[in-house]
């Protein structure tokens, strides 16, 4: 049974009055100030590569709200990613099922959490979506079903620790700085949309 938790610059250079002298000094100043100018170019640009990298489930304050404003999951969007990892894992405590070919309902198990946002994750997804009423019963993971989920975390505890607590089994997470981490063959990775391992 779910636990619902109520707390909740350039410069220019000098030129010389000497006329013999000043073309010289005008096409260095150019160089200088063209290889300036690119150096700028590539300055500024430089923060928002570093913008540009992983996007992760975060949250901050009490976790029971952090989830409601993520991202989307599908089998088109995210598909593989450290986050579809997170959602799996919610989908296995709370012992959702999948309905395979022959419309016969399996337990999505902790082997099913590969990270891998296929055809099983779907029809699970489907079955928690219907299990917590959820309006939309698409197979989708967004504001809705994230939000939804979120209700059922507790923390951050020591460490960073989040629970979250499902119907069959509580998992954990970690949240440190306002990243989610998830763990990944024993270690813990950030829940990152875009990468996967």
């Amino acid at each position: 049974m779910h636990h619902r938790t109520t707390d909740h610059r350039g410069t220019h250079p000098a030129t010389t009055g000497d006329t013999r002298t000043r073309r010289p000094h005008r096409l260095l100043a150019a160089a200088v100030a063209v290889t300036a100018s690119a150096g700028l170019a590539l300055a500024a640009t430089a923060p928002l590569a570093q913008a540009a990298g992983p996007h992760v489930v975060d949250g901050s304050g009490d976790a029971y709200n952090d989830w409601g404003d993520e991202g989307t999951l599908s089998r088109h969007s995210h598909a593989h990613s450290n986050a579809t990892r997170l959602w799996q894992s919610v989908l296995y405590a709370d012992g959702a099922k999948w309905r395979d070919g022959n419309g016969v309902r399996h337990t999505f198990t902790k082997s099913d959490i590969d990270g891998h946002y296929g055809w099983k994750t779907a029809s699970a997804t489907k079955w928690w979506q219907a299990r917590e009423d959820l309006e939309d019963v698409d197979g989708v993971v967004g504001k809705e079903t994230f939000g939804a989920a979120d209700d059922f975390l507790s923390g951050p505890h020591a460490n960073g620790h989040v629970d979250y607590t499902g119907h069959v089994r509580q998992i954990a997470f970690k949240r440190i700085s306002g990243t989610y981490y998830v763990k990944v063959h024993g270690q813990w990775k950030k829940a990152a949309y875009n990468r996967l391992g």
